[in-house]
């Protein structure tokens, strides 16, 4: 049985040569392109990208890529304000984009996101840095080389190779250097492991920060 709706809509009739109206897809609207930029831009805040680092790219971010999609990790070194965590944030953000468990952190705010976990905080943190499919470590060397701190950082990067998990490490320090900051047994374990788990890259040139 017919409603009055139904007959009053089947009842009207479009002037001649006029169409009706098709649908668009919701996947072409503005409003399915912004809900898609803010996944995307929550994803990448998740990955430890933010500002200029959600949208980091150049050549040594490929190059980086590149490596990780091989299963080898980048080592980049260098002064401060040569590109290192910009090239580390450009192969973190084409990771993510691919799907894949991606995140850039600090060495120190690693260490301060395991220590927060004594005093109630998110536990986990340094079980995910583990598992991420890509850690970009960012500036190795900056923390105290305490015993703890070398001990789980020495630990993560074991685990990580281990499991054959690829990681870009950015520092500013060379290996040689980053070893004889730590000392001892520790620096040699660390700096032997990176050195074989990573392409080593020194970024030269002026401090981008000041020109």
């Amino acid at each position: 049985m017919s409603t009055r709706l139904s007959d009053a809509i089947s009842g009207l009739k479009l002037p001649y040569g006029v169409s009706p109206a098709k649908p668009v897809p919701f996947e072409q609207t503005d409003e399915y392109r912004e809900m898609r930029r803010k996944v995307a831009e929550g994803r990448m805040r998740k990955a430890g990208l933010r500002g200029d680092y959600a949208t980091a790219h150049c050549g040594h971010g490929n190059d980086a890529f590149r490596r990780y999609m091989d299963g080898r990790g980048t080592y980049f070194w260098g002064l401060p304000g040569r590109g290192k965590t910009y090239a580390a944030a450009a192969a973190v953000r084409q990771a993510v984009s691919m799907g894949h468990a991606a995140k850039l952190v600090t060495a120190k705010g690693l260490l301060d996101a395991i220590k927060a976990e004594w005093d109630g905080g998110e536990r986990g943190a340094l079980l995910r840095a583990e598992r991420y499919d890509l850690l970009a470590l960012d500036d190795l060397g900056v923390e105290r080389p305490t015993e703890w701190a070398m001990e789980t950082l020495t630990g993560l990067i074991d685990a990580r190779v281990a499991a054959g998990r690829p990681t870009i490490v950015t520092s500013n320090y060379s290996l040689g250097e980053l070893r004889d900051r730590w000392g001892g047994m520790p620096g040699m374990r660390i700096a032997s492991r990176l050195g074989g788990a990573c392409e080593r890259v020194e970024m030269a040139g002026p401090d981008r920060r000041l020109s």
